[in-house]
This record gives structure tokens, sequence and C-alpha cells, in this order.
């Protein structure tokens, strides 16, 4: 069956029952999306004012908590916790072998000149090439 719909400008828009089903199932989609959403933002609203009214004392201007208390309700309401920043250091050990050079030095060069390290930019690095050894095969 198909259903007319005249809007105030006179166009005129043809609807379908399958089309308006779809409707009708978009409405409900995005009202129960809605309610979800509202659901989570009350419960963050009260999460949030749980946590600093537990750490309030009547006449005192601070308030005061830890790292590990803020991060645990960041992590209540959802959010993504507070990170710090770590300095991490290694060693890589590697060995190169079939260089083709006229000298040991040139085998060292080639190697400190082309060597490289992958990383995926999460941080920054700093690197520098120790080669401890260059021997004849």
């Amino acid at each position: 069956m198909e259903y007319l719909h005249t809007a105030e400008d006179g166009s005129t828009v043809k609807y379908t029952d399958e089309m308006i089903k779809n409707v009708i199932q978009d409405v409900q989609y995005y009202k129960d999306q809605n309610i979800r959403f509202l659901d989570r933002y009350h419960k963050a609203r009260v999460a949030v004012y749980n946590f600093f009214n537990e750490r309030y004392d009547a006449g005192d201007d601070d308030i005061t908590c830890t790292v590990d208390d803020v991060n645990e309700l960041l992590e209540a309401i959802g959010s993504e916790k507070l990170k710090a920043l770590f300095t991490v250091s290694g060693t890589i050990s590697f060995t190169v072998t079939d260089v083709e050079a006229e000298s040991e030095e040139d085998a060292r060069d080639a190697i400190e000149s082309d060597l490289r390290v992958e990383f995926d930019g999460i941080g920054s690095i700093d690197w520098d090439v120790d080669i401890t050894d260059t021997s004849h095969q």
C-alpha cells in the first residue's frame, strides 16, 4: 500500500508500508540511543558529585585527591585514565652478515649509515649505534 503526504509547499511524497516501517524503527532506535545517553550522563554526573563530595569538608577551600582517585573516577564515568610519561631504555643487539666492503671501516660506515629503527610514534626516540665488532667472514 502507498501513502501520499503533501507538504505545505504543495510537493507530494509517496510512502510505502516498508518505508513507514523503517522510519518507525529509526525513530525507536534514536529514542533508545537518547535514553541510554541520558542514563550514562546522569550516572556520570552522580559519580563526579559523589567523588568530590566524599573529599569535601564544609568550610575547606581545597579538596585533595590522588591520581589513583582521579583515575578511578575517570574509569567509572567511561573516560580515559590519566597517564604518566616514562622513559624506557634498552639494548638492541644485531648482526649483519654478508656486508660487501673494501675495508672493515667501510663495512662499519655502511651499517652505521643504513641501520634504521622503526618506531610507531607513541613517544619520541633517541638512539645511537654502537658497533662493537667487525670481522672477516
